[in-house]
């Protein structure tokens, strides 16, 4: 009843004059849009970082070979490049992806701790890849090994220029090393800088001639343990010689494909 007195004389117009009537087309669309741009737009988002991930999966591409750099400075990236460059006619196509790529990874330690923070990201990403045995070739600068040996993180890491492992608690590194001078793959290196990089070429090459080179041990540690690491350690070994040797390979997959012709 009450109700009925209020809606007296009420038209079914005036009853639901608030309705929403979507009436066309362009109205229709509003309203979905209002409803559901959020979803869309995470929708969006989900799909682009999906095809981000698999795109970058798809186009990732394994080096052969990873050479460390211990250095007291941060090499500058074309620095790093051009020492790739130099490398990379000695290597081979181990992945059998039809590409030869050699990678240098740079490791910055100092005797300086103001950069405390660098140091520490170093330290640590030094120790993940070495438990991974990504590297068995180090390059290094005098003052970038010796902060690190001072952790002692180096103890029994590297071996004697005989092929031997140095033992726990050893510390003639000089008798698990060579110098720069001594690889002929390094003689006509020159690296090349353009306006506006960190160093130029004098002072690049300069750094890089202070540069002195150290296999890891396999004796003792895990490489030993896994059959894959343990030809990834003999392949580095003999990348080592070619390059100390100056001997090119004209094409790494090439060359891989010959031996097997000729052992066959």
């Amino acid at each position: 009843m009450a109700r009925e007195r209020y809606l007296h004389n009420a038209g079914e117009d005036t009853i639901h004059a608030n309705e929403i009537k979507l009436v066309t087309a362009k109205d229709k669309r509003k309203n979905w849009w209002y409803y559901h741009k959020f979803h869309l737009l995470i929708g969006i988002i989900a799909v682009a970082l999906v095809g981000n991930f698999v795109y970058s999966i798809a186009t990732k591409v394994d080096p052969d070979y990873t050479i460390a750099l211990l250095t007291s400075y941060s090499m500058p990236e074309n620095g790093l490049t051009q020492l790739e460059e130099c490398i990379t006619p000695y290597a081979d196509d181990r992945n059998g992806d039809g590409k030869v790529v050699v990678r240098v990874s740079n490791y910055v330690f100092s005797q300086d701790t103001s950069d405390y923070t660098q140091q520490e990201a170093s330290l640590v990403r030094f120790i993940a890849d070495a438990n991974e045995n990504q590297s068995i070739i180090y390059l290094h600068d005098e003052d970038g090994f010796e902060a690190l040996a001072s952790s002692d993180n180096l103890e029994g890491f590297f071996q004697y220029n005989d092929g031997t492992a140095m033992p726990q608690g050893a510390d003639d590194f000089e008798n698990a090393m060579v110098s720069w001078e001594e690889v002929k793959a390094f003689d006509e290196f020159v690296p090349q800088t353009t306006e506006g990089d960190l160093y130029d070429s004098d002072i690049l090459q300069e750094l890089y001639g202070r540069l002195r080179v150290s296999l890891r041990a396999a004796e003792g540690s895990s490489i030993e343990k896994d059959e894959k690491d343990l030809e990834y350690y003999d392949d580095c070994m003999a990348l080592f010689q070619r390059l100390k040797d100056g001997e090119v390979l004209s094409d790494g997959v090439a060359a891989e494909e010959n031996s097997v012709v000729e052992e066959g």
